[in-house]
C-alpha cells in the first residue's frame, strides 16, 4: 500500500501528512489502542475509553451534505513504512518533501488524536457504503511499543488532547451554523439595539468586569437566554436539545424559533422600566444599574437568565403573553441592595460567588403579585432562602418572612 503524502516537522516530530478514504480508515486503522496495549495498566493506555459520542459523529456523516474533519493524527504501529521521495529534477529541488508512504501487509495504526472520528467513520459506513471513497485528512507519526516510545507518543497525546484550548464560547456562537440557538442570537444580536455595539460583552465569558460600564449583558449570556427559550419552546429535555442542537434544523423551524424569541425581546424592551432608561442613556449607560452598590439584577448574567427562565414559566402556567407577564415583573424589586436579595444575590459588596440560580429564579417568581408558587416550589423555596441566608428564625416563620420581603419588593411601578 503507498499513500502520497507531504513530510515536514515541528520539534523534534518528523509527521507526514496526506488523505485516506474512509473505507481505508475502516480496514486500516484500529479506533481503539486496547488490542495492542493492556487496559488495566494505566502505564500503557494511550487514549481515552471510546464514549457515546461517535454516535453524533456517525449521524453527522449520514445526514450533513456539507459534511468536514480536521486532520486526524495516526501513530504508526507496525507495518514498516517507508518514505519514497518524488525526485521533480533541479528546477524543482526545494520539493524534496513530496513522495509516499508505502506500508506493508503488517500495517497496525491507531489515533492519536481523533478516535471519535475514526469510530464514527466505521461506523457510518454500515450504514451507508456510498461513503466509502470519501476523503479525510490524516497526519501520521512513528509510534514505537517500548517504554521510551510510549512515553513520547503518550506526551503528544496530552499534549493533543488536554493541554489544547479550545475555541470560546463566544467564537462558537459568532461561528455556529448547526446550533440553532447560536443562529438565532446572532440574528437577534443584528435586530435588537439592546446588544449592539458596547451594550453587548462580546468575551470568553460571560460575566461581566467591574470596570465595564457600557454592556446590558454578554454574548455568552444572551445566548443561553436565547437557547432556555428555544429549549423550552421545542419541549426538549437539557439531553435532547445538546444533541438537537448538532445538527442545523429545517429553515422553517430557525424562522419559527427566531420569531418567538424575537417576540421575547420586543416585549421586555417595550415593558421593563430600566431597560428603556438604560437606552437612553448615550454616555455610561450601564455605570447605574452595575455599581459597587449592587445596581440592578437585570445587568448580571446569573440576574437575566434566570429572569427570562421566570417570565417563561409564568408566561406557561397563565397562559399569558409575554407582553402581559414582563408588565407585572416590571412592578418587582430587582435592585441587588433591597431585602429580596441581600443574602440571595448580594452580600453588600459583591456578587455572591456561586449563588444558587434554583433560588434566584423562584425569587422572582415569588417576587410577581399575581403569581402564586406551587406547594413544591414554596418548600424548596424556603430550604432554599434559608441555606442561603442562614435565617435564624424558626422554620415556620421563613415563610412569613420570604412574604413580608415580596409585599415590600413591590415597586408598584407601571409604564
Amino acid at each position: 500500500m503507498k499513500l502520497p503524502v507531504i513530510r515536514g516537522h515541528v520539534g523534534d516530530w518528523r509527521y507526514y501528512t496526506g488523505v485516506m478514504k474512509f473505507k481505508e480508515i475502516e480496514e486500516i486503522v484500529t479506533p481503539s489502542v486496547d488490542e495492542f496495549c493492556n487496559p488495566s495498566c494505566l502505564n500503557d493506555l494511550l487514549q481515552r475509553q471510546l464514549t457515546e459520542n461517535y454516535k453524533s459523529i456517525v449521524k453527522y456523516l449520514l445526514s450533513e451534505k456539507q459534511r468536514f474533519f480536521n486532520a486526524i493524527v495516526l501513530a504508526i504501529y507496525d507495518g514498516d513504512p517507508k518514505w519514497l521521495e518524488i525526485e521533480f529534477g533541479e528546477e524543482y529541488e526545494e520539493y524534496n518533501n513530496v513522495g509516499f508512504l508505502a506500508f506493508n501487509e503488517d500495517l497496525k495504526v491507531f489515533p492519536v488524536d481523533g478516535q471519535h472520528r475514526v469510530k464514527g467513520i466505521i461506523e457510518a459506513l454500515k450504514d451507508n457504503r456510498e461513503l466509502e471513497d470519501e476523503e479525510v485528512p490524516v497526519i501520521f507519526i512513528a509510534h514505537k511499543n517500548d517504554d521510551a516510545g510510549k512515553r513520547r507518543t503518550r506526551k503528544l497525546f496530552s499534549t493533543l488532547n488536554r493541554r489544547a484550548k479550545p475555541v470560546g464560547d463566544n467564537y462558537q456562537i459568532a461561528l455556529d451554523e448547526d446550533d440553532i440557538a447560536a443562529i438565532v442570537t446572532r440574528e437577534v444580536v443584528e435586530e435588537y439595539e439592546l446588544f449592539q455595539k458596547e451594550r453587548l460583552l462580546n468575551a470568553k465569558k460571560k460575566q461581566i468586569p467591574k470596570t465595564n460600564v457600557n454592556a446590558f449583558t454578554s454574548l455568552i449570556a444572551l445566548y443561553q437566554c436565547n437557547e432556555y427559550l428555544i429549549k423550552d419552546k421545542l419541549g426538549l429535555s437539557d439531553t435532547q436539545f445538546k444533541g438537537y442542537k448538532l445538527y442545523r434544523p429545517d429553515e422553517k423551524v430557525i424562522e419559527d424559533m427566531l420569531s418567538y424569541v424575537e417576540s421575547f425581546w420586543t416585549s421586555f424592551i417595550d415593558n421593563i422600566t430600566v431597560i428603556k432608561e438604560y437606552l437612553s442613556e448615550d454616555e455610561k449607560p450601564a455605570l447605574r444599574y452595575r455599581n459597587d452598590k449592587g445596581g440592578n439584577l437585570l445587568f448580571r448574567p446569573i440576574g437575566i437568565l434566570e429572569f427570562v427562565k421566570a417570565a417563561v414559566i409564568i408566561s406557561k402556567r397563565q397562559n399569558k403573553p409575554f407582553g402581559d407577564v414582563l408588565k407585572e415583573m416590571n412592578k418587582i424589586q430587582l435592585e441587588l441592595d433591597s431585602s429580596a436579595w441581600r443574602g440571595v444575590v448580594w452580600d453588600g459588596k459583591k456578587i455572591i460567588n456561586r449563588a444558587n440560580l434554583n433560588l434566584v429564579r423562584l425569587m422572582i417568581m415569588n417576587l410577581v403579585q399575581d403569581f402564586e408558587l406551587s406547594d413544591k416550589e414554596k418548600e424548596q423555596l424556603k430550604d432554599l432562602f434559608i441555606s442561603a441566608t442562614n435565617f435564624e428564625g424558626d422554620t415556620d416563620s421563613v415563610w412569613d418572612k420570604i412574604m413580608e420581603i415580596k409585599k415590600a419588593s413591590s415597586t408598584n411601578t407601571s409604564i
